[in-house]
């Protein structure tokens, strides 16, 4: 099965002219000008802004000339340019800083996205837009991280965190209210609970990366590249920031076929793989070389969700909840009958809610499981 062509999914000219320049094929000048003649300059703006990638559209336009491009166009790009340099700056002291407190506390921290992965693919912290930090740690080290993130003046979101938060979840989230800085820390690389390679496997595979004379630890090529495919998937590539560092990942650093081949057969996640491999291929015009790893016969899940992301891609800004969830849907459905069961067996576990309803010691927090039933329909009642 083979994905259609792009043209053939209606896409607008402003998404036609963004794709164009995040193409990493040098653009001529008629290639541009047969593009900006029928761009609406606002609705390319909010585009380039939802889908992230300002940095690089703007390091592309900035010298074009205002004959192509607007001068307003390329000055408001140049702002998002140097907010988004400073607040990776920002991000990179507070990384450094987190980074080192909880490294002299014994704890072991892998990079999962943020500045590292900004430099890793890219080579220049400005280059990419990063939210927040994330971290990865040993699942044991939680508590102790959550105590040391306190102390530093952070403050977490408990939500569905307060019993069997380790099978229900797989982040936490912090946030600093003076310096405007989230922090998630990881202890899974991904919700499933059972498709995902342990702590101390990723910790045997990593990359190390210098940084202001502080060496951060991050995830290996093919454990990376599973995990950006996973993310991207489970979101709906609705940022193409993602599909580019996919497109970095494969073309700029060398993926080992056998070790990419034992993580599909022990944790699954090709199905996410091809999907990122077409999308770019589609999109971004790239000839990945990972093609060479993957099956010639296209997956027929894979095949669909990529061409359900296409659509999902054409909304931008205006993606509906209604797709998203017909998206989810399609995700759920490419999941093998044993993940499907253990994603079950994860929502039916108690919750934060139920210990509301019903506070229980902690030694007898098992109580919870048998009583779940009960406590959902006493909350049901208390709505009605």
């Amino acid at each position: 099965m083979l994905i259609q062509p792009i043209d053939d999914f209606g896409q607008t000219n402003e998404l036609k002219f963004m794709l164009l320049l995040l193409k990493r094929k040098e653009t001529m000048p008629e290639d541009i000008r047969g593009h900006v003649s029928q761009i609406d300059w606002d609705a390319f703006l909010d585009l380039v802004i939802h889908h992230r990638v300002y940095p690089l559209i703007y390091l592309r336009i900035k010298n074009m000339g205002e004959d192509l491009i607007p001068e307003r166009v390329t000055s408001n790009l140049h702002k998002l340019y140097k907010n988004n340099t400073i607040r990776m700056m920002q991000l990179t002291r507070e990384m450094c800083e987190i980074c080192r407190t909880l490294t002299e506390s014994g704890t072991r921290i892998l990079q999962l996205k943020g500045p590292i992965l900004a430099l890793q693919l890219y080579g220049e912290l400005s280059y990419r837009t990063s939210k927040d930090l994330d971290l990865l740690i040993d699942g044991s080290d939680v508590a102790k991280t959550t105590a040391i993130l306190h102390q530093l003046g952070y403050q977490s979101d408990q939500t569905d965190q307060f019993i069997f938060w380790e099978k229900k979840s797989h982040h936490m989230s912090f946030f600093h209210p003076e310096k405007s800085i989230q922090v998630e820390i990881h202890w899974r690389l991904n919700p499933n609970i059972i498709s995902s390679p342990s702590f101390e496997e990723l910790w045997r595979r990593k990359g190390t990366i210098t940084v202001y004379n502080q060496e951060f630890d991050h995830l290996g090529n093919e454990d990376l590249l599973a995990y950006l495919a996973d993310h991207g998937a489970r979101h709906g590539w609705s940022r193409l920031r993602w599909l580019l560092d996919v497109e970095r990942l494969v073309n700029d650093h060398q993926i080992e076929k056998e070790e990419l081949t034992d993580y599909f057969k022990r944790y699954g996640g090709e199905v996410y793989v091809q999907q990122a491999v077409w999308l770019c291929e589609t999109l971004l015009g790239s000839n990945l070389r990972l093609k060479q790893f993957l099956p010639n016969e296209a997956n027929r899940k894979s095949v669909e969700l990529a061409e359900l992301a296409l659509t999902g891609i054409q909304y931008g800004p205006n993606m509906s909840d209604k797709y998203m969830a017909k998206y989810k849907r399609n995700i759920h459905s490419a999941m093998t009958p044993k993940q499907k069961a253990l994603l079950l067996v994860k929502k039916l576990l108690p919750s934060s809610l139920d210990a509301e309803v019903l506070p229980i010691a902690k030694p007898f927090f098992f109580l919870y499981i048998p009583l779940r039933p009960f406590l959902w329909f006493w909350r049901l009642m208390k709505r009605t």
